[in-house]
């Protein structure tokens, strides 16, 4: 009878320390939770205020990285002068602009990339309804795509010059530029401008 009260008595101990020892386990991983917590906090907060400082002030910053992020996984193949003109009965080519001095001063920003010659990114900022931002990442294909970077004289290569090829050889050709105000139709179609007055480059013809 005293062996078996020893035993129980003995067993009451354990089962209290091994309650105890759980609850104390339990407490130390809520501890280092609440811990991993605050560090990945106090780094997410680091890193966006590095973010912000790439363009500090810009409302649009948020957006701006995540273009910028976007970008970095592109591997860059714009048109070049020296590649082949295509032979179209049909020819559809969109052009960047870059940004210009109203909308820089607005803190705008470029949404639209040029990844290669024929195709265009658009980055569509949205947000959720909770206020999380993200972007829509919309391609679209064209016969020719060209940048911010791109000159005059190279789109008139790949757009006009087939075309006056084609009337010396009395076939007929068309060719018209659209978009919205301010998006540089004239641009590209009168030439260069020099102050208020445009300066209509010369090209040479085949």
């Amino acid at each position: 009878m005293a062996n078996e009260t020893i035993e129980i008595s003995a067993l009451k101990v354990n089962q209290q320390q091994n309650q105890k020892s759980s609850t104390v386990q339990e407490i130390e991983r809520l501890q280092r939770n609440r811990e991993e917590r605050r560090a990945q906090q106090q780094e997410a907060k680091k890193q966006k205020e590095q973010m912000k400082s790439i363009d500090p002030g810009n409302p649009n910053w948020q957006f701006l990285t995540m273009i910028r992020d976007y970008q970095s996984q592109i591997d860059f193949r714009p048109l070049k002068i020296s590649d082949q003109v295509n032979d179209n009965r049909i020819c559809v080519c969109v052009r960047k602009r870059p940004l210009n001095r109203k909308e820089i001063m607005k803190k705008e920003i470029e949404v639209i990339t040029i990844p290669n010659r024929d195709h265009l990114i658009v980055h569509q900022p949205q947000v959720k309804v909770d206020l999380t931002k993200y972007l829509e990442n919309q391609k679209f294909r064209f016969d020719y795509t060209f940048d911010e970077n791109t000159s005059n004289e190279m789109v008139y290569k790949f757009t006009a010059q087939p075309l006056v090829r084609t009337i010396f050889e009395q076939g007929f050709a068309t060719c018209f530029a659209y978009g919205q105000t301010g998006s540089g139709k004239t641009h590209t179609m009168g030439g260069d401008f020099t102050g208020k007055t445009q300066v209509s480059k010369k090209f040479s013809t085949p």
